[in-house]
């Protein structure tokens, strides 16, 4: 029988077509489960009511396979498909391990920043899944299949590659047109894209046609449409294979990390955010901050009948205290770094790419200037380009421990007690934790809990929280038992960001079955803030932002007259929180005009 199937297959050169055909068919699965497995649907009916966006969904699953193995006609040796599985392998994984973490796709910025996950490479593991085995798995049957091919492949076919080349270019234009017709009808019925038509110069939307797919950029000035929208837009509407090439196209399209000058018309916009600069101002109180990794808002309440973080909690009805327990994060590619650069200077991420990759030399104002001793203290060296931006946010010190080492959060608390103890007043301190990071296994020698039924990851994570929190709690009883702190110390706790910001039905099935209030898809990081001038418990229930940790930290220091206001509000003043001088988007931009042209400097 083999040896049948071996002859037969040796005729009209068939085992070529079975190469093609297999190579073809396998990466095309791929694309179609890695589709599933973020967005949990194929589109298979908008075949009868909408069959623009049918072929749209299935040509850019099925152009990148048919493109790709036509080179099968090329070669008498393919082995070269074996690697390429692999590879493509790769590139799904890493998408599928970078969605489930930041709910968004790997862009060209994300890819030249992969160096800032130093130190915390353990944290993918929490991640693997039958959905990230089955891309190799699907690779393994296909070298299985391909093996028995392989010594009865005899010659190459150009005519072959050809038709199947120019069929794959004629597809994308096919879907390109489709695409075209539903984009237009998008524009046309989208007020933000309504917007910026009505702004826009015929030279500032650029138009790409690539064999995979079709690539719109637009820009008015030095703005654009959000970029994690039209990546997560774009692999919606094609495929994970073809977002490879047109990242790369999209960001040709963009210098990055260039200087480029504010207009007169933006100095005017954000003149009233300024006022004149003095040449010294004094804080009357110290400033101990802790970047909180990871905290949301929800384990500050009871969950299970268990309280993760006692001393947090039994801190929020302190008549010191402000509390603000919906804190939206408005990190965006920088994640942590974004998170550090929001509480140190009170602006915004930039548009595409991370500041403390691209602007990292740049000059910042913030509250450390204010200080004549300031230092950050980095549990992890090497990450999130500390050692460049501490210094660009006006800090004088870094303290971290020697390249190669980490600090858990015991010992990074120590070394800030250390810090604020032998420091002469006024001084301010950032810590950063690290112990609640994924994959949530800090604090190894810590009592855990455990509940039964709740998701592994969601119980490792409340652990790590329970533990971070002992440890500030030394911090706080070192404070309290000082007596050349306990009187004029503001300590200020924060989130960098929340954590479960993708979709997870399991974590919401268990929340909602056991009254606990947190949902997956619309998660907050919380604000508490001790001070010796906070007068009275105030618990602020409005939903905030990041950018007025900087404002309010500001006034409780004594610094309201320092020259740069950021763009928030005083979370005390209730007046304020209500009339907001700009929206969140306006200070995104505004934001992102003054990184880029490095306005602190001048």
């Amino acid at each position: 029988m083999l040896q049948k199937i071996k002859s037969f297959l040796s005729q009209g050169n068939r085992a070529q077509w079975c190469v093609f055909i297999l190579f073809a068919f396998t990466i095309f699965i791929k694309g179609v489960l890695f589709h599933w497995n973020c967005f949990h649907s194929v589109l298979i009916a908008s075949l009868w009511h909408t069959p623009a966006e049918f072929f749209r969904f299935w040509g850019g699953k099925l152009v990148p396979a048919l493109f790709l193995a036509s080179f099968v006609f090329l070669s008498k040796k393919n082995w070269w498909t074996i690697i390429a599985n692999f590879i493509i392998d790769i590139w799904l994984i890493a998408n599928m391990f970078y969605y489930k973490a930041n709910s968004l796709f790997l862009s060209y910025e994300t890819m030249k920043m992969a160096d800032n996950m130093s130190g915390f490479w353990s944290s993918l593991y929490s991640y693997l899944g039958w959905d990230i085995y089955i891309f190799l798995v699907l690779s393994l049957v296909y070298i299985l299949c391909f093996l028995p091919l392989k010594n009865i492949i005899n010659h190459r076919s150009a005519i072959k590659f050809f038709s199947f080349f120019l069929f794959s270019i004629f597809l994308s234009v096919f879907d390109n047109i489709c695409y075209a017709k539903v984009m237009n009808k998008w524009e046309n019925t989208n007020e933000a894209i309504a917007q910026v038509h009505s702004q826009m110069l015929a030279a500032e939307r650029f138009t790409n046609y690539y064999p995979f797919g079709h690539v719109v950029y637009y820009a008015v000035g030095e703005s654009c449409v959000d970029y994690n929208a039209w990546s997560y837009t774009y692999v919606k509407d094609y495929s994970i294979l073809s977002y490879f090439p047109a990242t790369f196209i999209f960001n040709w399209l963009r210098p990055a990390g260039e200087i480029i000058p504010l207009s007169e018309a933006d100095i005017q916009i954000i003149e009233p955010f300024f006022s004149q600069k003095q040449d010294s101002i004094c804080p009357n109180s110290n400033l101990i901050f802790i970047l909180f990794e990871s905290m949301e808002s929800w384990p500050l309440e009871e969950v299970c009948g268990y309280h993760f973080m006692p001393n947090l909690t039994a801190l929020l009805n302190d008549p010191h205290v402000l509390y603000c327990d919906k804190l939206k994060s408005q990190v965006k590619h920088g994640n942590s770094a974004d998170g550090q650069m929001i509480d140190a200077t009170g602006l915004l991420p930039i548009s595409n790419g991370a500041v403390c990759r691209l602007y990292a030399d740049n000059k910042f104002a913030g509250y450390a200037e204010c200080y004549p001793n300031a230092a950050i203290v980095n549990p992890a060296p090497g990450s999130w380009g500390q050692s460049k931006v501490t210094f660009g946010y006006q800090f004088k010190e870094l303290i971290e421990p020697q390249r190669g080492e980490h600090w858990e959060d015991l010992e990074l608390m120590k070394q800030m007690i250390n810090y604020a103890d032998t420091t002469e007043n006024p001084f301010c301190v950032l810590g950063i934790t690290v112990s609640s990071h994924v994959p949530f296994a800090y604090g190894s020698n810590h009592p855990k809990y455990t509940i039964d039924g709740m998701p592994l990851i969601m119980s490792a994570y409340l652990n790590c929280l329970h533990f971070t929190d002992s440890c500030i709690g030394e911090l706080f009883h070192a404070v309290q038992t000082n007596e050349k702190l306990k009187d004029n110390t503001t300590i200020v706790i924060s989130g960098d960001h929340t954590i479960f910001r993708s979709v997870n039905e399991e974590f919401d099935v268990f929340a909602q079955k056991n009254g606990i209030n947190m949902q997956t898809t619309k998660t907050y990081t919380p604000l508490i803030i001790y001070s010796p001038n906070i007068s009275k418990n105030m618990q602020v229930t409005d939903t905030c932002y990041q950018m007025d940790i900087y404002p309010t930290i500001m006034h409780l220091i004594g610094c309201e007259d320092y020259y740069w206001k950021g763009f928030g509000v005083n979370l005390m003043d209730s007046i304020a929180r209500h009339n907001r001088p700009i929206s969140e988007q306006e200070a995104y931009e505004l934001s992102d005009k003054l990184i880029r042209s490095n306005y602190f400097a001048q």
